[in-house]
C-alpha cells in the first residue's frame, strides 16, 4: 500500500517567496484563567521572535500554529503565515489543521472512558467482539484483544482496511467486516511485539462500532470533545465545517516550485479512527491543559485517573525519532526521556501536514505545533518545541542558541533539495516506456476484491490513474512491463503489468495483484 514517507532533515529544502506569499507575522489568542507570569510573558514574545525569523529563513513554508500550555492556563496559542496561500489566508489560532496521526491519543482516551464506566472491556477479544467471524487460527482471535490492538502489539496485518480507510474512501460497513475477516497475522511482529501502524486503531474502532452501534466519531465527540469544549475540533461535516471556518489547505515547500499546493485532501471518506482529525492552536491548548493537570494528579474536567492511565507504557520499546527517545507506548501516546525527563508524545504526518503534540508533567509544559507542510515544515514543527521546552528549562539563551543551530542545518542542508528534486523529475520525463504494447491497451479497469478499483485512462499517449480519492500520472519505470505511479504526494511506488498472450490480464502493485476487469 502507499505510505506517506516525509523528507526529513537531511532532505529538507525550501525556495525563496515573495514576502507577499509568505507572511510570518503571528496571530495570537490566548484565552487566561490568571495572569501569565513576567517569564510566560516574555516566552510568548521570544517564541513569537524566533518562529517569525524561522519562517523568514525559510520562506517556503506555508504556515505554523503554535499552543503552549501549563496544567492550568494556556501560555501561547497562535498561528504564523498562510493557511492557504491560494486564497490569502492567514493561519491564526482558530485555523484548522489536520493532525493525522495525533488523533489516536484522542480515541485512545475515548475508549478507556468507556472502558472504565463499564460500558466496554478493554480486554475483551477479537473473538468475542466478532463471533460471527471464523478467523484463521494464526490470528490468535481469543488472544488479541482491544487493549492490544490501542497499544500496537496486536501482531496483525490488515493493509486493505486501513488503505481504503485512510486513502481511498472506498468503504462501506459490510466491505470493511468482510476484510476484518481477512486479516492475517504480521510476519514481522507477533502478538505482544510493538509495531507502529493504522491497523490497530481501525480495527479497534471497527469492533466498538459494531458492539454499540455507535460511529468512533460520535464516541471521540461525546466522550472527549464536547466534555473539554474543543469545538474547533472536527471529525466529520467536513463540506459544512469548511464553509464556515477556516482549514489550512496542504503543501510541500521542498518542490522546485515551492510552496507547491498538494491535490489530496482529506474528506469524510477518509477521515479515519488512526488519523480523522483537524484541530486548532486554540483546541490543542486545551487538550494539552488536561492531558498535564491529570499526569499531575489536579483538577481535571475528566476523570483524571483514566485520563494518566492512556499515557502509562502498554508497550515497550526503544525507538528514536528525530531528536526523542521512544521507550514506550500507552493507549495513544509515545513516552521517553527527553532531557533527563520524560516526554509523552503523539505525533502525527501525511501528504502536506504534520502534528506535533507532546507534554512534560515534571516541568508543567506541553507544546503542540501544527504544519501545512510536508517539507521543511515536517522537522520545523519539531524544532519550535524544542526551543519551548528549553527556554523554560534552560533559558532564553539557551533556547535560541540550540533552536538556531537547529535551523542552520535544515536551511543547510536543505539548500540543495529543490535542485535534486527536479533533477530526478527530468531523469523519470527522459525514460522510454517498456511497454510492450501500444498504451491505450493498458487503459481500463483493474479490479482486486480486497483493496478496489483502479482505472487507467489513455489521452494523448499518456496514462493517468484513479482510485477513489486518489489519482496520478503514470510514469515509465525502468523495468520491462513496469510504470510508476505517486499517487500519495511524496511517496512512489512501481505496477508491473501482466501481459498474457497478447493482452494486458492485469497488474501487481499496492502490494496486491489486480486483474482486468473492464
Amino acid at each position: 500500500m502507499p505510505t506517506f514517507r516525509p523528507l526529513m532533515l537531511l532532505a529538507a529544502s525550501a525556495l525563496p517567496l515573495p514576502l507577499a506569499a509568505c507572511a510570518t507575522a503571528p496571530s495570537a489568542s490566548i484565552v487566561t484563567s490568571r495572569p501569565l507570569s513576567e517569564a510566560e510573558a516574555r516566552f510568548a514574545r521570544d517564541l513569537e521572535a524566533f518562529v517569525g525569523n524561522a519562517l523568514e529563513r525559510l520562506p517556503a513554508v506555508p504556515a505554523l500554529s503554535v499552543a503552549v500550555a501549563r496544567a492550568d492556563q494556556p501560555i501561547y496559542a497562535g498561528g504564523f503565515g498562510r493557511a492557504d496561500i491560494e486564497a490569502g489566508l492567514p493561519a491564526t489560532a482558530d485555523t484548522r489543521f489536520y493532525i493525522a496521526s495525533s488523533t489516536k491519543s484522542f480515541l485512545g482516551l475515548a475508549l478507556a472512558l468507556l472502558d472504565a464506566r463499564g460500558e466496554i472491556d478493554l480486554d475483551w477479544t477479537l473473538a468475542e467482539l466478532a463471533p460471527d467471524i471464523a478467523f484463521a487460527p494464526e490470528v490468535r482471535s481469543s488472544d488479541v484483544t482491544l487493549r492490544h490492538l490501542l497499544a500496537h502489539t496486536h501482531g496483525l496485518d490488515g493493509d486493505a482496511i486501513t488503505f481504503r480507510l485512510a486513502y481511498t474512501g472506498e468503504h462501506d460497513p459490510a466491505t470493511l467486516w468482510r476484510l476484518l475477516a481477512r486479516i492475517e497475522p504480521d510476519g514481522e511482529a507477533s502478538l505482544g511485539t510493538f509495531k507502529y501502524g493504522n491497523i490497530g486503531y481501525n480495527v479497534a474502532a471497527l469492533l466498538v462500532e459494531r458492539r454499540l452501534g455507535r460511529a468512533w466519531q460520535e464516541i471521540v465527540e461525546t466522550e472527549v470533545l464536547e466534555p473539554l469544549r474543543l469545538r474547533q475540533t472536527v471529525t466529520r461535516g467536513l463540506d459544512r465545517a469548511r464553509a464556515g471556518a477556516v482549514f489550512a489547505a496542504p503543501y510541500d515547500s521542498l518542490a522546485p516550485d515551492a510552496p507547491a499546493r498538494l491535490y489530496l485532501v482529506k474528506e469524510d471518506d477518509t477521515m479515519q479512527s488512526a488519523g480523522g482529525m483537524y484541530s486548532s492552536a486554540n483546541d490543542m491548548a486545551r487538550w494539552l491543559q488536561v492531558n498535564l493537570a491529570a499526569a499531575r494528579g489536579a483538577p481535571s474536567p475528566l476523570p483524571a485517573a483514566v485520563v494518566a492511565a492512556t499515557h502509562a507504557p502498554v508497550a515497550a520499546l526503544d525507538q528514536r525519532f528525530e531528536m526523542f527517545h521512544r521507550s514506550g507506548y500507552g493507549l495513544g501516546w509515545y513516552s521517553g526521556d527527553y532531557e533527563g525527563e520524560t516526554l509523552f508524545h503523539s505525533f502525527g504526518g501525511f501528504a502536506g501536514t504534520r502534528a506535533h503534540v507532546s507534554f512534560m508533567p515534571s516541568r508543567d509544559l506541553g507544546v503542540a505545533v501544527l504544519a501545512n507542510d510536508q517539507g521543511a515544515g515536517f522537522i520545523l514543527a519539531d524544532v519550535v518545541a524544542v526551543f519551548a521546552y528549553t527556554w523554560f528549562a534552560q533559558g532564553p539563551e539557551a533556547a535560541n542558541r540550540a533552536g538556531t543551530a537547529m535551523i542552520d542545518r535544515i536551511v543547510e542542508r536543505a539548500s540543495t533539495r529543490p535542485a535534486q528534486v527536479a533533477a530526478e523529475r527530468a531523469e523519470r520525463a527522459q525514460r522510454p516506456w517498456r511497454l510492450s504494447l501500444p498504451r491505450s491497451a493498458y487503459a481500463g479497469r483493474y479490479c482486486n476484491a480486497d483493496y478496489g478499483t483502479m482505472t487507467l485512462a489513455e489521452r494523448d499517449g499518456r496514462l493517468a490513474l484513479t482510485m477513489g480519492r486518489l489519482r496520478a500520472d503514470v510514469e515509465p519505470f525502468i523495468e520491462e512491463e513496469a510504470v510508476r505511479i505517486e499517487a500519495v504526494p511524496g511517496s512512489g511506488t512501481v505496477m508491473r503489468f501482466l501481459v498474457e498472450d497478447g493482452a494486458v490480464a492485469g497488474a501487481e502493485g499496492l502490494d496486491a495483484r489486480f486483474h482486468r476487469c473492464g
